[in-house]
């Protein structure tokens, strides 16, 4: 007798499989009768306004499920935290916003505290408390769920001869979600020790692999969240402060305290007090503020440059400004939606933007053109053509800025790209390169060394992009 191949095998593990269900069922089910069935004792409903969810806590029963209504006047996205992966809950999770008058239903399996938020607003807040109960008559439906489960399983293996199949190591390996393993990986270390080790694992990793190179900013805002969430205080997690990856983790833990804030305006007109105005941490704080006016306001562009601009002093206006285009540029259009993204006008709205904000808007403009045409350098200088007449350069040096972000280890291709471009964007496009490798290392000495590798014609602008940026750090 020969031996039986898996899909053979399946086949008569199913047959097999369907005679014991069939001689089975009536013996489990027969005393059950209609006491069995679940019977819905009033849908808890949460509704959803502009202000926040009504009510905001609500306790139910293991399998009960939530109706979550939009009464507002605008798009409001229910979710589990942490915002903005929404993996506290996995599931709890609409994947597109819910238009007012609209409503959307979850079934809330699993027992504990489950905090959420609107992802459109992530500062409004809200919990579902889940008690470990069941209706009467559920257990018994689950033990027959289980029953013939395990049965399935325990025939197929017979007939097979063989364990479940394995992950797919090969998709494990794709670079998504190898940055998706180390932001879990990242985030438990600081949970379980400190920030520090993290940013440490986060350093190492970088430097064996280009995915986590590429993503180490967001990778390193995440933490920045996660300390601050854990201390509960700006200065307990400011102790761990890294500047490691263009200083993402400063950047998410102001994100996080003005989330979290009673008078956003009144905390970041102080949050960076600390640190001196004109120095490199002053800039990065206060560049931080910009990306989290963006987080508090949903990524309201004209609101948040109108909380940046309430500060008196120029330094603190544009740095923050800047941090404002940064995270509009950068944003994730399924995760982290803004209003003032166009695919068909990458450009925009660098145009109708007042003259003080055209700079910043133009410098991260590429950024987003990137994001939509993977690789696509060349057409990023050629997008830059378009820019107005007095912006084109800040444009290339953005180019610049964002090729050597996507590619830290190879700063030749970066700079043959710059070399590519028109004779006029060539040197923003190595001063964008020369600027980007400032920031993310933290310090000149580095960026000087890069300076020295480049081709003799473009060493003076890299040397000088270096060099202008000395007062941040003393020298």
């Amino acid at each position: 007798m020969g031996t039986y191949g898996p899909n053979k095998a399946a086949r008569r593990a199913r047959a097999l499989f369907c005679l014991l269900a069939c001689a089975s069922v009536v013996l489990l089910l027969a005393p059950v009768g209609a006491a069995s069935a679940h019977e819905a004792d009033g849908t808890v409903v949460v509704h959803m306004t502009d202000e926040g969810f009504e009510p905001r806590s609500v306790e139910i029963g293991s399998g009960d499920t939530v109706v979550f209504e939009n009464a507002g006047d605008k798009a409001h996205w229910p979710a589990s935290d942490d915002h903005p992966m929404h993996t506290g809950y996995p599931g709890f999770d609409p994947k597109k916003p819910v238009s007012p008058g609209a409503e959307w239903n979850f079934a809330f399996e699993k027992p504990g505290k489950w905090a959420y938020h609107d992802h459109m607003n992530p500062y409004l807040e809200g919990e579902v408390v889940v008690q470990d109960e069941e209706p009467e008559g559920n257990g018994l439906l689950s033990s027959v769920s289980s029953f013939f489960s395990n049965l399935y399983g325990s025939v197929l293996s017979a007939f097979a001869g063989e364990e479940e199949p394995a992950p797919d190591e090969a998709r494990a390996n794709e670079p998504e979600e190898r940055v998706k393993k180390a932001r879990e990986d990242l985030l438990a270390l600081v949970r379980n020790e400190d920030p520090k080790a993290a940013l440490a694992r986060l350093r190492e990793g970088t430097e064996k692999d280009d995915a986590l190179l590429r993503s180490c900013h967001p990778l390193v805002h995440d933490v920045g969240r996660v300390a601050y969430e854990k201390y509960g205080d700006f200065g307990e997690a400011m102790k761990y402060q890294d500047e490691v990856c263009n200083s993402g983790y400063l950047h998410g833990i102001i994100e996080t305290r003005l989330s979290n804030s009673d008078d956003v305006l009144a905390d970041m007109k102080t949050m960076c007090d600390p640190y001196p105005r004109g120095s490199f941490l002053g800039w990065q704080c206060q560049h931080g503020l910009g990306h989290g006016a963006m987080f508090y306001t949903a990524n309201d562009l004209p609101r948040s440059l109108e909380m940046c601009d309430a500060f008196g002093n120029p330094f603190k206006r544009s740095s923050c400004a800047n941090g404002v285009f940064m995270e509009n540029f950068s944003a994730d259009q399924k995760l982290h939606l803004s209003a003032y993204l166009k695919e068909e006008d990458p450009l925009y709205p660098c145009a109708g933007q007042a003259d003080r904000h055209k700079e910043d808007c133009y410098l991260y403009a590429p950024t987003y053109f990137l994001s939509l045409n993977k690789g696509d350098y060349v057409g990023a200088l050629e997008l830059c053509e378009g820019a107005e007449a007095d912006f084109g350069s800040s444009c290339a040096h953005g180019v610049g800025t964002q090729t050597m972000k996507e590619n830290m280890s190879d700063p030749k291709f970066v700079e043959s790209t710059c070399m590519n471009g028109k004779p006029g964007q060539i040197t923003p496009c190595i001063e964008g390169m020369a600027s980007l490798y400032v920031f993310h290392h933290a310090s000149m000495g580095p960026a000087r060394a890069l300076c020295g590798r480049l081709e003799a014609s473009n060493r003076q602008a890299c040397y000088g992009e270096v060099e202008s940026k000395s007062n941040l750090f003393g020298t």
